[in-house]
């Protein structure tokens, strides 16, 4: 969910499910005998699946990224919710697993091991939450990925799909008048990307925006050179049509300033990224030269890392985690992110995975069932959670809020993408 920036290699590694220290699963048949539904929750209990990222695997890549303890924070702030009751008096009963974050086995095995071995309820921000859905009808929160279709068992999370996305970002934008009086030319960064492309060509023509051209880089997927070669051909054309402005889509979000660097462009249009992630991760990896970056605006549907920290259910999140793990790095995110220790994120990750849960949850009562949890998911509204400015609710077939866009823009002072705190 959050605007973590993770820069990743090629490793492998996976381990074991660990149930945190002072918490005890109630055995299968035990649960069976007080009530359990069969799906990982009983009268008293909730599996929950966390598959954390173990980024001691890609270590020897020579990674040094810190997202601080996702052990320990989840171990206390699971802990304060038993202590305060639970969820409606059932006990969470948390299954942690480490999981590389390169490649798909690992994940693939975690996913195997949670649903068939351990027998969760539901599952905590997977990398790749579709073996859970398709496979397992396994409810997910906040996994970090939007793409599967086909089955009814939903990823509730904070962070819109693009397809969803971008015509509110693209119409909030427009409200602001970044394309007043433009010639937009739209660049998708990859054929994959093409879904989106229509959808953006669809929003700004409902906003009357006069789009000039469209182009799609068709260079072979990991061919950077050809990427870059063709992106200077499409600016070329754009330039030579009169686009005095850029919407970036998708993978074109960083490809599109990538190739002007490598060409050393004179033609440095204002353009758009609809893809802000990609974007801070290059910023924050200083891949993108700031001459290519000054003239950059991109929306985020969720608070930055800095402000999500200052929160105050963010900051109780941290107090609690803190008094139990006092010799824990900890060191609170800076306005803009710098460097590769990023200790805050472990708490704020389960600090807002935590949160939307427990709200579903509730609103399932007492009668905890996948079932009746989706359905309470679907129904959520106005609902205060970490992290987030504003109350969201979602919608029935809509597993996420839409409608917060919080706008941002290249500070060449600070050499960081700079967000709004305040939506729209």
């Amino acid at each position: 969910m959050r605007m973590s920036f993770v820069l990743l290699a090629v490793g492998f590694v996976t381990a074991g499910a660990v149930v945190l220290p002072g918490v005890f699963p109630t055995p299968l048949a035990a649960e069976a005998a007080s009530g359990s539904s069969g799906n990982g929750a009983t009268v008293t209990t909730i599996r929950v699946g966390v598959p954390y990222i173990d980024l001691s695997a890609v270590r020897k890549f020579g990674i040094t990224l810190d997202h601080g303890n996702y052990a320990d924070a989840y171990d206390a702030l699971i802990a304060d919710i038993n202590a305060h009751g639970g969820i409606d008096g059932r006990k969470l009963v948390p299954f942690l697993v480490a999981v590389n974050p390169v490649g798909t086995a690992p994940a693939a095995t975690t996913c195997t091991q949670l649903a068939e071995d351990d027998h969760v309820f539901v599952v905590l921000a997977p990398l790749q939450p579709d073996c859970y859905l398709t496979q397992y009808d396994v409810p997910v929160i906040n996994g970090s990925a939007q793409n599967v279709s086909g089955t009814s068992t939903p990823n509730f999370t904070l962070t819109p799909p693009p397809l969803a996305y971008d015509p509110v970002q693209l119409s909030v934008l427009g409200r602001h008048g970044v394309f007043r009086g433009k010639k937009v030319g739209i660049f998708s960064g990859q054929v994959t990307d093409q879904q989106e492309l229509q959808v953006v060509q669809s929003a700004l023509k409902k906003l009357h925006v006069d789009t000039v051209q469209s182009a799609v880089d068709s260079a072979p997927t990991g061919d950077q050179s050809a990427a870059n070669q063709q992106a200077e051909v499409i600016a070329q054309r754009f330039r030579a049509s009169g686009v005095d402005e850029v919407v970036a889509v998708g993978s074109g979000s960083v490809i599109w300033p990538e190739a002007l660097q490598a060409a050393q462009s004179t033609y440095d249009p204002p353009w758009v990224a609809t893809n802000s992630g990609t974007v801070n991760t290059a910023v924050i990896a200083s891949s993108i030269a700031p001459a290519y970056l000054k003239k950059l605006i991109t929306t985020s549907p969720v608070l930055d890392n800095y402000q999500t920290w200052h929160q105050s259910a963010d900051q109780h999140c941290y107090q609690v985690v803190r008094k139990a793990y006092p010799d824990d790095k900890i060191t609170p995110p800076t306005e803009p992110i710098t460097g590769s220790d990023q200790s805050f994120f472990a708490i704020e990750d389960a600090c807002d995975n935590l949160a939307l849960l427990t709200a579903i949850a509730k609103g399932a009562g007492k009668d905890l069932t996948r079932a009746s949890f989706v359905k309470a998911g679907f129904a959520l509204r106005g609902a205060n959670l970490p992290g987030l400015a504003v109350p969201v609710s979602f919608a029935p077939g809509r597993p996420y809020p839409l409608g917060s866009v919080y706008i941002g823009r290249y500070d060449a002072a600070k050499n960081s993408v700079m967000y709004s705190s305040t939506s729209g």
